[in-house]
């Protein structure tokens, strides 16, 4: 039987090893959006290139990333890392809750970056991204509570970052077709 203090630890070691696995996602998925962000069009120097707000995003997100890797290397993450692959079962895996948690917001933002981003006007990019992402993983049957979310959110920023800051996000604007 185990101790209290030891279920501690054993939490704290599963903790710290999954977040060796998941700031190197973190700093990845950072780099790619960086890269990306500077590969963007500057149509009258950075004030007005889109890639902006993505490039502040992506640094951000490489340095949390970061932290949590040093983080987890002083729990001694990376070593409970190694005794986790060790034991790895492929069913467990594929079986476990929050892998399939975790496959469903790679899947949803993979569709959004690759697919949605640009080739939409970025308010419709975002609702159907973050209702996509609502309806799997918020409160089941709140439909119009997700609706509402799904649209608020990305019009706030477009009209926030084009209006306020005359900051350009990716892709085109509805307010493009109105204004």
């Amino acid at each position: 039987m185990e101790l209290p203090d030891q279920k501690i630890e054993n939490k704290s070691l599963w903790m710290a090893s999954t977040d060796i696995v998941s700031s190197l996602i973190v700093m990845a998925v950072a780099a790619i959006v960086a890269v990306w962000s500077l590969k963007m069009s500057i149509p009258s120097g950075w004030a007005s290139a889109p890639g902006l707000v993505p490039l502040m995003f992506a640094g951000t997100m490489f340095l949390m990333g970061l932290g949590l890797f040093i983080s987890a290397l002083r729990h001694k993450g990376l070593a409970s890392l190694r005794t986790r692959l060790t034991t790895f079962s492929g069913k467990h895996f594929i079986q476990d809750t929050q892998t399939k948690r975790s496959l469903w917001i790679i899947v949803l933002t993979a569709v959004y970056m690759l697919i949605l981003t640009g080739r939409l006007p970025f308010e419709i990019a975002g609702f159907l991204f973050l209702f996509s992402t609502f309806a799997v993983f918020w409160e089941k049957g709140r439909w119009l509570k997700i609706i509402v979310t799904a649209i608020v959110i990305p019009l706030f920023f477009s009209l926030t970052f084009r209006f306020l800051f005359s900051i350009l996000l990716p892709g085109d604007s509805i307010f493009d077709y109105f204004l």
